[in-house]
């Protein structure tokens, strides 16, 4: 059984559902091309809420572990009630918490995601950490575990600590490292990440994180997938895989670029999608060494996760992404 470490945030997801939000047309930024507006001063009321788990490596591990691997969550806690109840549900979800530290005096992580169902699209508040507190050099000096790939995620100000960290653990463990950088390190520090990507072996970003990579590295970034995609594999990175939203999602190596559309699937909630796509791909990726089926695996997992509400609701087992891949592969086109 393959294992794989999992940086990264563990939140309490608060759901709010909300029809009394406008949409207001931001086209000339293309890293922000929508904004939403409530009236200020105004009473909203949301039409439902839904507590869920989530955050990046919980929702990585979870889909890892569905699809018959061994994930740990590399993450922290504060102690109290939030706090227990993540442990909680991670034992539910059979996630190896071994690793999951409760310490510190920041809150433990909560995000509140003002959904918009019509629209399907959403806005994530987050307050308290996961991230920051997390003593990575304490968690590796402890694993005695065998480990093949270490997933890194929502890293913020001492992100290059952190991700020097992983790459002596990956060396140390003769292991592979996944980066999914947060939207924090690609906005205040593109070129230094840029800088670390030699070192990455699959780097997952949706499309709009890429313009903004690109941008802020380059001074400027042409809105088009293929050369998205190709300039980021240009500063060293083996894999790319970049989702889409609706559009699906592409992966580009050393041999070419690749698309697949997303499946028609009835949307219940976006958040996790990127996530699920993350692990569906690295779950076939790590076994066959294929971007084809760890792309038709991505997409397929995506499309459980946004069928439910919640980044670990919808997450489909490797029995079940199996019997979508021959079809979902004969889709795939060369761009």
């Amino acid at each position: 059984m393959k294992k794989i470490v999992c940086v990264g945030s563990a939140t309490k997801d608060i759901f709010l559902e909300i029809n009394e939000n406008k949409i207001i047309d931001n086209s000339q930024d293309i890293t922000a091309k929508k904004l939403v507006a409530f009236e200020l001063g105004a009473k909203v009321y949301a039409s439902h809420c839904f507590e869920r788990l989530g955050g990046s490596a919980v929702n990585v591990a979870a889909g890892l572990t569905k699809a018959g691997m061994r994930a740990f969550v590399f993450s922290r806690v504060k102690k109290g009630e939030t706090g227990d109840w993540i442990i909680k549900k991670l034992g539910k979800m059979k996630v190896k918490k071994n690793y999951l530290q409760k310490t510190g005096n920041a809150d433990t992580a909560v995000s509140v995601i003002v959904s918009d169902y019509k629209n399907q699209d959403r806005i994530i508040f987050r307050a308290g950490d996961s991230v920051q507190a997390f003593d990575l050099a304490k968690a590796i000096s402890e694993f005695k575990e065998k480990v093949d790939w270490i997933y890194l995620g929502s890293q913020k100000n001492d992100w290059q600590e952190k991700v020097k960290l992983a790459f002596e653990f990956a060396k140390l463990k003769k292991a592979k490292l996944v980066l999914s950088p947060s939207s924090w390190q690609i906005s205040n520090e593109a070129k230094r990440l840029v800088a670390t990507l030699k070192n990455v072996q699959i780097l997952f970003l949706n499309r709009d994180e890429a313009i903004e990579l690109i941008k802020n590295n380059e001074g400027m970034a042409q809105d088009n997938p293929k050369d998205l995609v190709k300039m980021i594999l240009s500063y060293g990175v083996k894999i790319v895989a970049m989702t889409d939203g609706a559009a699906g999602a592409y992966a580009g190596d050393k041999d070419g670029i690749i698309h697949l559309s997303s499946l028609a699937t009835k949307v219940k909630e976006t958040v996790g999608a990127g996530d699920a796509f993350c692990s569906g791909f690295l779950a076939s990726y790590i076994e066959k060494n294929d971007i084809k089926q760890a792309l038709a695996w991505g997409i397929a997992n995506s499309a459980g996760a946004i069928s439910q509400i919640g980044g670990t609701e919808g997450l489909l087992t490797r029995k079940e992404m199996h019997q979508k891949e021959r079809d979902l592969i004969s889709q795939i086109k060369n761009i």
